[in-house]
């Protein structure tokens, strides 16, 4: 962790626009407000420069800042998730809203193929995302990747519901005349690789060079997090255990499982 002086004699430019948390301090170091940012620098400046109410009463309290690099987004949404616990910060509860889900529904079509639908509504929900943009992206990619019909799935609206596959594969196939039972194993395949093993492993982000960061899950149970030199070496010598195991830190690692399974190697431990 890195400290930057008293607001009065800092330079921004001294924070690096890396990946981490950052803490707003009183004149006691007490923290009065914790965040998470995929660019440091920007989201601190964002605060900074706001003439919002909410920012303006941030930077009249607060005296100095810390900030961690965490590397990987996951990391800084589980220490996020730890240190808000641990300190309580005042206005993160005034300022922080809880953001209305953007849910991906499952659901059954007349015909008996499974589908899948962007909505508020909690029931039957696949994954959630913050907005209408992300829930829609991932609904294209598992689409493509599974060869699942995009009519199905919400996102395509013209009668043909494979045109646009269709037409670049110069054939008139389409996923949704498939066999009932053959197409919905396939959706249940791609369900399933959404679901975190009932297992003992470590989670590894690949898109990082070592030391990677990881975070080792048993049972369905956030063990911790750290960073290993390689892949395969002993993790447990690297382990930051969380001090808080509530449900918020199993969702934070569903969610970002669901979300970044290409990216993302297990590791089974016996």
């Amino acid at each position: 962790m890195s400290l930057i002086l008293s607001k009065k004699i800092y330079d921004i430019k001294e924070i690096p626009k890396k990946t981490g948390i950052y803490f707003f301090l009183d004149s006691n170091s007490i923290p009065i407000y914790i965040g998470k940012s995929l660019n440091l620098n920007k989201r601190i400046k964002q605060h900074l420069s706001s003439k919002s109410y909410k920012s303006i009463k941030l930077t009249s309290r607060f005296d100095h800042l810390r900030y961690l690099e965490t590397k990987s987004e996951l990391l800084a949404l589980l220490i996020e998730s730890q240190e808000i616990k641990r300190n309580k910060p005042i206005l993160n509860r005034k300022l922080r809203k809880k953001k209305e889900n953007i849910h991906i529904n499952i659901l059954k079509s007349d015909t008996g193929h499974y589908g899948l639908k962007i909505s508020k509504i909690k029931k039957n929900t696949l994954v959630s995302f913050q907005s209408s943009r992300k829930a829609k992206s991932f609904i294209n990619y598992i689409s493509k990747k599974f060869e699942l019909c995009r009519k199905l799935n919400s996102i395509h609206l013209n009668n043909h519901c494979c045109h646009a596959i269709s037409s670049t594969q110069n054939t008139k196939s389409c996923y949704n005349d498939e066999d009932v039972n053959l197409y919905n194993k396939k959706f249940r395949k791609m369900e399933e690789s959404l679901k975190l093993p009932n297992k003992k492993f470590i989670m590894i982000d690949k898109k990082h060079k070592k030391p990677y960061p990881f975070v080792s899950v048993e049972n369905g149970t956030i063990e911790g997090y750290g960073f290993m030199n390689k892949p395969f070496s002993n993790y447990s010598a690297n382990l930051k255990r969380l001090d808080f195991n509530t449900k918020d830190e199993i969702i934070i690692v569903k969610n970002y499982y669901k979300n970044n399974t290409e990216s993302l190697q297990l590791i089974y431990l016996k």
